[in-house]
């Protein structure tokens, strides 16, 4: 498996202008279908922004523009012809709800936690007993932060989120609110954006109790990047069907580049414009974080984009090298730098049951600074059977 080293920040001196305006006319969309689903045979057809083009398994798959959509071949995707254009500036539109309209308005835009691998909000907050007491909690993180969203929210959005406060105190009204984005000495520090590890820290839990309280709805947990686009719909009338991707740049030496680069872009979207607006050393990318296991691609291969699994794109002079496997040296270093102290090395030594697995978030970090090269990440995922 592959796993970039550890990035060395570096600064470029020249660059390329690069043009950040946001795209909108693509012309063609290209949008994959879920496993699974069953289509009907009303495609082609007229859609337009926002219009459900398909539900399975609770997932709403909406119309990214205004265009002609039809079913490629293989029906694995839908291709959309876009004939149309609309504003691309949403203004601020005050909004009374009650719990039915809030629901039915999640419902509309098509809105998932990005927390909870990607539960239906209406759905969510539904699940959730409002004659009963239970902790809702607003963290100003997301689960990977690729953005400061809460700068975000705070820079575009401060009014429209006191607005949603409110809102959720009345939909709510035994619920107790911990409102995290109040406190500014709360610094991201992976994996802090982990709904379990947040609760453990903020809210003094246990990894697993945390886990549990989420499960059995005595928490209602809401990261920033899943309120971002609440806002966007509540308040400005824009479903899911845009998302911020981060692109960062990593030179031959494994230097990563300090200033990302942010794009708003449209699901379905082909992401080939991207290497327009770079220089033409970049040769390999990855979709995956610097704690996963990378799966890298040409980049002449990106392909179009994902807002239910892509948010982050990094982009390699050069493959990053297979990390060699040596023997463990007993240095310990599994253990030190593990947030949830869940004994990763007792893996590396095959000591099963000594492995706290209801405590280990699978967050990559043992794995990221392992000495030896030893893939632990995989021992943890087959240890807890995923």
């Amino acid at each position: 498996m592959l796993f970039p080293r550890l990035p060395r920040a570096f600064a470029r001196k020249l660059h390329k202008t690069e043009n950040k305006r946001e795209r909108t006319i693509q012309g063609s969309f290209r949008i994959p279908v879920p496993a699974g689903s069953v289509l009907s045979d009303e495609y082609p057809s007229r859609v337009f922004h926002g219009q459900v083009m398909l539900e399975s398994h609770g997932k709403k798959i909406l119309s990214p523009v205004n265009g002609v959509a039809s079913l490629t071949p293989d029906k694995q995707y839908f291709q959309i012809k876009q004939d149309g254009s609309w504003s691309t500036v949403a203004p601020y539109h005050p909004a009374k709800y009650d719990r039915n309209s809030l629901f039915a308005t999640l419902d509309q835009g098509g809105l998932y936690s990005l927390d909870l691998n990607q539960t239906a909000l209406a759905e969510y907050f539904k699940s959730f007993d409002p004659n009963k007491n239970f902790s809702i909690v607003l963290s100003p993180f997301s689960r990977i932060q690729h953005l400061d969203f809460r700068e975000l929210i705070f820079r575009d959005m401060k009014e429209a989120f006191g607005e949603l406060v409110s809102l959720i105190g009345l939909i709510f009204p035994k619920a107790t609110i911990s409102n995290f984005f109040l406190d500014e000495k709360l610094v991201y520090e992976h994996p802090i954006g982990f709904p379990e590890y947040f609760l453990h820290k903020q809210m003094e839990m246990t990894v697993e109790s945390a886990i549990q309280s989420i499960v059995s709805c005595n928490t209602l947990y809401l990261g920033a990047e899943t309120i971002y686009h609440i806002l966007r719909m509540l308040y400005f009338g824009e479903p899911f069907t845009k998302r911020h991707l981060s692109v960062f740049l990593v030179d031959k030496k494994g230097r990563m580049d300090i200033e990302p680069r942010q794009y708003y872009l449209t699901n379905g979207q082909s992401l080939a414009f991207i290497l327009n607006n770079l220089e033409t050393k970049y040769k390999v990318a990855s979709f995956e974080s610097v704690f996963d296991s990378i799966e890298p691609v040409d980049v002449n291969s990106l392909g179009y984009f994902n807002i239910y699994e892509q948010y982050s794109l990094t982009l390699y002079e050069k493959l990053p090298v297979v990390r060699k496997s040596f023997s463990c040296i007993d240095c310990n270093e599994c253990n030190l730098y593990c947030p949830t102290n869940a004994n990763p090395f007792s893996l590396v030594k095959n000591r099963l049951e000594e492995f706290a697995k209801n405590q280990c978030i699978v967050c990559g970090i043992c794995t990221v600074y392992c000495p030896s090269g030893i893939d632990i990440r995989t021992k943890i995922l087959e240890t807890k059977g995923f």
